[in-house]
């Protein structure tokens, strides 16, 4: 009887274990809980003295009762901001180096507008009595306007033979000064889509590419040169008729007020003869030149 009582108790010692196992596993749980709500609780008063502190140091004036801890008052990015003026929006002037108009580096005026035009003038007085040529002067900008007719066939950049002595009368007045030139071509609203083009855009940048190419031809330096397309975008009158197309399918030749300035020449070095004195010593063995190991060389009298 006590045998089997001994063995029922042997059977029993070994199934409350896991009270142990839970008892352990309550206590961490109650530790996590406690390390929680430790962290959940924020001395205000501390965070307040470090936000004032570092407000102070940025001379920012934040009022104490928009406070960040209460989630009360404006917030920080509700708040107007009247930040000094930025550097683009700087009241310095400008760069000089850069133009208001078109690009053109601002080194120094060319020659008179005014004078290349009444040369212009009385070169193109002809095509200007036709009207297939418009002389048009301003400020900053010379501009002749040169009918597509005059220059391209219909949807062509292609140059026919009329455009030559244009040009070569153009070039001609053009090569002896130095002013900026800008070729803009422009087209009317008529929509091509060929082989070639496929947009009035890429159509005015070929026939303003010609003209410039023509121009270099003639000997004008490509430093002074460069060429802008316009496309359909910027008419000179309204496309709602035949006459209003026509002036709006140019090549408009834009000669600057500023010129450009080829850079200097760089310095030639100078050669300097040797002096004869030293020249004969050399010869004679008076004067030793020593190259050394490093590079360089030693002249000496020492005969050792």
């Amino acid at each position: 009887m006590r045998k089997r009582y001994r063995l029922h108790l042997q059977g029993r010692e070994h199934l409350d274990r896991w009270l142990v196992s839970y008892a352990d596993y309550m206590t961490l749980i109650f530790a996590l809980f406690v390390v929680l709500y430790s962290v959940a609780l924020v001395n205000k008063d501390k965070y307040r003295a470090v936000i004032d502190g570092m407000t102070q140091a940025f001379n920012v004036m934040q009022p104490r009762s928009d406070g960040l801890l209460e989630g009360q008052g404006q917030s920080l990015l509700n708040n107007e901001i009247s930040a000094a003026p930025s550097v683009l929006e700087s009241a310095m002037p400008p760069s000089p180096s850069l133009a208001p108009i078109s690009g053109v580096p601002i080194k120094q005026d060319g020659m008179a507008l005014a004078k290349i035009d009444s040369q212009l003038k009385e070169s193109m007085s002809a095509l200007i009595e036709a009207g297939v040529v418009k002389l048009t002067l301003d400020d900053n900008w010379l501009t002749v306007e040169l009918s597509s007719g005059l220059l391209f066939g219909s949807g062509s950049a292609f140059m026919s033979t009329n455009a030559y002595p244009v040009l070569n009368t153009l070039s001609g007045i053009l090569k002896p000064v130095d002013n900026y030139v800008r070729v803009r071509g422009y087209t009317d609203n008529q929509q091509i889509n060929n082989e070639i083009f496929r947009s009035n855009w890429t159509l005015s940048a070929a026939r303003a590419e010609a003209v410039l190419t023509a121009l270099i031809a003639k000997g004008i330096a490509p430093q002074r040169l460069a060429y802008e397309a316009y496309g359909e975008f910027s008419p000179f009158a309204e496309n709602d008729s035949e006459q209003g197309r026509l002036q709006n399918r140019k090549v408009v030749v834009a000669i600057s007020k500023f010129a450009w300035t080829p850079p200097a020449a760089p310095a030639k070095p100078v050669m300097v003869a040797p002096v004869p004195a030293v020249q004969q010593a050399v010869e004679a063995g008076e004067v030793k030149v020593i190259t050394l190991p490093g590079g360089g060389i030693r002249i000496t009298t020492r005969q050792d």
